[in-house]
């Protein structure tokens, strides 16, 4: 009975051990940087530009360490932890992408969007020295004016958005597999 109870133990780090050192355990993978994106997803409600991206940059270095924890201290490598810091990114992108594009279907949130996007661009346009410039600011103006030049704006911020979370997340993945991801004596 003794023999019986040990065995399933044993067999568990054999199961661990048969994915290759390099490879990522997907399933720690997808849990580790869900949680790190949720850092990176408070960054939206921080108004101080610097910080927002320090969070972002931090939430791959957290899926890294959340990574170890989880998978059983192994190893990560750079490139392993730009995938990490890539997919807590992702997250947030595709969470922020869905709330965002449901909240363009209500037509008072498009005509509070409209309207905030319209008093930045009239002080950008007031601020403009160049006449070339205030031109294009009151052609982008007019094309804001109808819902399709609207949402297509939305769509090119999010996707600038998208691309800026997901470089500084990845690279905050690199750097954190570079200092944390290395093997330790610290074991389960």
């Amino acid at each position: 009975m003794l023999n019986e109870l040990s065995a399933p133990e044993i067999e568990q780090p054999q199961r661990q051990e048969s994915i290759p050192v390099n490879k990522l355990v997907w399933r720690s993978a997808f849990s580790s940087a869900l949680v790190a994106g949720l850092l990176a997803w408070i960054s939206f409600f921080v108004p101080i530009i610097p910080l927002k991206l320090l969070c972002i940059f931090a939430s791959g270095g957290l899926a890294v360490t959340l990574y170890r924890r989880w998978s059983g201290y192994r190893p990560v490598t750079p490139v392993m932890g730009a995938k990490l810091g890539l997919l807590a990114g992702g997250w947030v992108v595709g969470i922020f992408g869905v709330l965002f594009s449901l909240g363009l279907f209500a037509a008072n949130a498009r005509a509070e969007l409209r309207t905030v996007l319209r008093e930045k661009l009239t002080e950008a346009t007031a601020s403009a020295v160049d006449p070339e410039v205030r031109q294009s600011m009151d052609q982008l103006q007019a094309y804001i004016a109808t819902d399709h030049g609207l949402i297509i704006m939305m769509l090119l911020s999010i996707a600038l958005l998208a691309l800026l979370f997901l470089i500084f997340s990845a690279l905050g993945g690199a750097l954190g597999a570079t200092i944390f991801g290395r093997d330790s004596s610290r074991k389960e």
